[in-house]
């Protein structure tokens, strides 16, 4: 019976660590993957560790972390650590009231610690701002900066803020197993609170010491969220710069980061049970013998003093995070840069380094997830961007809330190479705020292996026949954008009717177990790996997927009868940028014709640069060492007039109906 017991327990366990362990098994396996799919291996290869140390932005963002957190751990640490001891020192009352106090912010939800402080940053930065002005006005002697924002010192302060907890929670459990009525003793014999500390405390808590430094180091290189709303627009750690390699597909760059990162943590949990288990046996090898006086005066420490040392050093707390954020922060506007924010995968890093040694201005690159995502960070006052590329609809809202800034474009004369059909469109009529970046459409993507007939409308995404075999698009606007469609109404349409029937088709559908899920990046894994019939996404990734699809996927892209959306993204500068004429320089590097004919190729969406769009079939045979361009291919890549005039273009729609967007794809939940 005792050895059934036994063999289910293992059997329980093996089970519980597989499901634990099988996904970083997978992940460090394609990290290997000779090709760039994620599902589909096609033999060993180093290539992408290779890629990986290449890489400047994951590289820059890896050191950025490694500061952070080594900072972090350090200072929360020693805050840390006399934090306990002087909570350990007040009455019982007061210390357990504290310690629930401490134990708050470890229980709370990161995107509620992440928005709080950058509330809270943002709001000190306003009010420093007014002060600097004051105060630069009365005196000529010390000239202070006006305008702070976000970056690494806040991000650092944050990551600090976080940390300190957790070093509590591990140095309290060692200060409670020490002598607490030796405060007579140490009185009797003179004792100083830092030779008690030195030679009898720091000895006696510093296993607690230690493992609240791995804690924090490890909670502070894996953070995301806190990072990201407090890092700003000049910083990126690389559990951001990883999320933002995932916003188009993810790569074996991408697996082998995080195979890296696991196997740091790993060694680092190693060498912490190792050091446990050699201090366990040191510890039973030595002969037990009672501690001297010396080593039991913890707790002698005189209580006026200690009163007076937590109210210096709360004092110097206080004026040391002032400084900090002040220096941390300001000293960023010292250097040349331009900080942009785009999309996943949007752009040849090489052009990236390309105008960083043209122009001395360096480049901090960030992706967002989504127009709303973008434009909820820039409402908060979380991002101090320079430039940004936004699609057509949400461009037309920033426009109408005042949050862009003219151009000059004396500054942009490679805006004359952008094609007339991409100039004075709704979005921006009068050509003041943007300088097209891309285009595209928005079509169905199929597995003509799966399916039996090519799809020619949008009633696929809705159709029994491939119950649990379609992929909708987790994006409100596309996919109701879809269904309406299939009605025949506009994508633009305000009718709440009409909205409301597209709603239903999508629900009913739902219901039906026609979806298989809502998806944004899972669907090049899905497609490519022929785990799904029919989905609807973008031609530029449709094209991204051709060159990953498993043996027997064979993918195709229509735009379906009905029509359907076609975008443009566009490079804009938002009110007040920090450095507006380094983001002029930016905008008119990215519009050359070179620049769109490389991002052309890097990305798979069409370019509005006329020359680039004519100059692209040879540029591809030239990159691709003689291979001729795919006419076909071509055409889904740049939609011919006779195709866009069959689509729609988002129009930014009234606030009330984008409230029942929200409203309806929260209830829709899939």
């Amino acid at each position: 019976m005792r050895q059934k017991k036994r063999i289910g327990s293992r059997i329980f366990i093996g089970l519980v660590f597989l499901f634990l362990y099988l996904p970083i098994f997978l992940l460090i396996i394609f990290s290997f993957n000779a090709g760039d799919s994620s599902a589909v291996w096609k033999g060993f290869s180093l290539n992408w560790y290779a890629a990986l140390f290449q890489n400047r932005l994951i590289m820059e963002s890896l050191y950025t972390t490694l500061l952070v957190s080594l900072l972090a751990t350090a200072i929360a640490t020693v805050a840390g650590t006399f934090a306990a001891i002087g909570l350990y020192s007040l009455s019982k009352r007061r210390r357990d009231a504290l310690l629930v106090v401490n134990d708050i912010p470890m229980m709370n939800a990161d995107i509620v610690t992440g928005v709080s402080l950058c509330l809270f940053f943002v709001a000190f930065f306003q009010g420093w701002g007014v002060f600097a002005q004051w105060f630069n006005g009365v005196q000529d002697v010390v000239e202070l900066p006006v305008r702070l924002t976000l970056g690494f010192g806040t991000m650092l302060l944050a990551h600090i803020a976080f940390n300190i907890p957790y070093v509590i929670l591990n140095v309290a459990p060692k200060l409670r197993q020490m002598d607490k009525n030796l405060v007579d003793a140490a009185q009797d014999l003179g004792c100083t609170w830092m030779q008690a500390f030195w030679k009898v405390i720091l000895p006696e808590i510093k296993p607690g010491i230690v493992s609240g430094a791995l804690i924090a180091f490890t909670m502070s290189i894996d953070d995301f969220v806190i990072s990201y709303f407090t890092a700003g627009s000049s910083t990126s750690t690389l559990a951001m710069r990883i999320y933002s390699m995932t916003k188009k597909r993810i790569t074996p760059e991408v697996n082998a980061v995080s195979t890296l990162l696991f196997l740091s943590v790993l060694a680092l949990l190693v060498l912490n049970n190792v050091r446990e288990v050699r201090q366990e046996r040191r510890a039973e090898r030595q002969e037990i013998r009672e501690p001297s006086l010396l080593e039991k005066l913890s707790m002698g420490l005189n209580q006026s003093a200690l009163r007076w040392i937590r109210r210096g050093a709360a004092a110097v707390l206080a004026c040391g995070f002032i400084v900090a954020v002040v220096l941390l922060t300001g000293a960023t506007h010292s250097q040349p840069v331009v900080n942009v924010c785009s999309w996943g995968e949007y752009i040849d890093e090489d052009l990236i380094t390309q105008f960083e040694d043209q122009t001395g201005i360096r480049v901090n690159y960030q992706t967002a997830e989504s127009n709303e995502a973008l434009y909820s960070l820039l409402k908060s006052g979380g991002a101090d961007y320079d430039v940004i590329v936004p699609s057509d609809y949400m461009i037309s809202q920033l426009i109408e809330e005042g949050m862009l800034e003219e151009l000059d474009y004396s500054q942009i004369p490679n805006f004359d190479n952008i094609d007339q059909r991409f100039r004075n469109l709704p979005y921006d009529p009068d050509n003041r705020y943007t300088v097209p970046y891309s285009w595209g459409t928005l079509g169905l993507i199929y597995n003509a292996n799966m399916v039996e007939e090519e799809p020619t409308g949008w009633g696929a995404l809705y159709d029994d026949q491939y119950a649990g075999s379609v992929l909708l698009i987790n994006n409100s606007r596309d996919a109701l954008g879809a269904a309406l469609l299939h009605l025949g109404y506009s994508v633009n349409t305000t009718d709440e009717g009409e909205i409301r029937e597209a709603f239903a088709l999508i629900a009913d559908a739902s219901r039906r177990g026609v979806f298989q899920g809502k998806v944004m990046d899972q669907v090049f894994q899905k497609m490519e790996g022929g785990n799904a019939a029919i989905a609807t996404y973008y031609a530029g990734d449709y094209l991204s997927m051709l060159d990953n699809q498993a043996d027997g996927v064979d993918l195709r892209y229509v735009i379906p009868e009905e029509g359907a959306n076609w975008f443009v993204d566009a490079m804009c500068v938002l009110k007040d940028a920090p450095h507006y004429d380094n983001a002029m320089k930016w905008i008119n590097f990215i519009a050359s014709t070179d620049a769109n004919l490389a991002n052309m190729y890097y990305i798979g969406y069409a370019s509005p640069n006329k020359d680039a769009l004519e100059q692209y079939p040879d540029y591809y045979k030239e990159r691709e060492e003689g291979e001729e361009l795919d006419p076909d291919l071509y055409e889904i890549m740049a939609a011919p007039p006779e195709v866009l005039e069959r689509c729609e273009m988002y129009l930014v729609l009234p606030p009330a109906t984008r409230a029942l967007y929200n409203n309806l794809w929260i209830e829709l939940g899939i």
